[in-house]
């Protein structure tokens, strides 16, 4: 969604408003899922685990983000080429 280069009606400004507010919710969930690899690739586990895991990745993740722990990027591209290799076998 593109914001309104020059909002006039109270309309326009919600709109402005609710796509920021997206934005920064994609960039969280986006930061979230590069610092851990489960949430992108998909959980093949039950219901209830699954929940579990999101729930524990999600309050590592504000610990990191509280401790200025930086996302390592070249970990993640390590374990996305094994991960595309065992999808190839």
């Amino acid at each position: 969604m593109t914001p309104l280069l020059n909002p006039i009606t109270q309309a326009e400004l919600n709109y402005n408003t609710a796509t920021r507010q997206q934005e920064i919710a994609l960039s969280c969930f986006g930061a979230w899922k590069r610092r851990f690899a489960c949430p992108s690739l998909g959980l093949r586990t039950k219901l209830d685990t699954s929940l579990i895991v999101i729930v524990a990745t999600a309050v590592l993740h504000n610990i990191a983000v509280a401790e200025n722990d930086p996302v390592d990027f070249e970990v993640i591209e390590q374990y996305e080429d094994v991960e595309e290799e065992a999808n190839q076998d």
